[in-house]
């Protein structure tokens, strides 16, 4: 009961940070809301930030989950980064005609990229804290 709790409130963390940083951009410049893509962003400079907070979502949101689970790590990683993963097809499916393939392709990148680096951080600590 605990891993799907945490993978729940894990899932709608990684929803709420990177909405949290879109409602920002948006209401700074004062410009439409949407909940994924690019196209819609005011500046190239935005974009960087959205990458940027893919990577820090994933990697933040993947070690509160390891943190709290504390078990079977490198499975509930696969089963946290396949639920990511799905909502980024999700992502694809609704908005492929107005995005561009790179961004597609950067933001599953980073996904995979942070929620690994979750992985073997969580990991190396974990070792380190039995073995000691």
């Amino acid at each position: 009961m605990r891993r799907i709790l945490a993978l729940t409130a894990g899932l709608f963390a990684y929803f709420f940070l990177e909405g949290f940083i879109r409602i920002v951009i948006m209401f700074y410049h004062r410009a439409d809301f949407q909940f994924y893509g690019i196209s819609h962003l005011p500046a190239d400079v935005w974009i960087v930030v959205i990458l940027f907070a893919v990577l820090l979502n994933s990697w933040l949101v993947t070690m509160l989950i390891l943190s709290v689970i504390n078990k079977n790590i490198l499975t509930n990683t696969l089963i946290f980064g396949t639920i990511i993963l799905l909502w980024r097809l999700f992502e694809i499916l609704n908005s492929y005609q107005q995005e561009p393939l790179w961004y597609f392709v950067s933001v599953i990148f980073l996904n995979v990229f942070g929620i690994f680096l979750a992985y073997q951080l969580y990991s190396k600590q974990h070792e380190i804290s039995v073995n000691s």
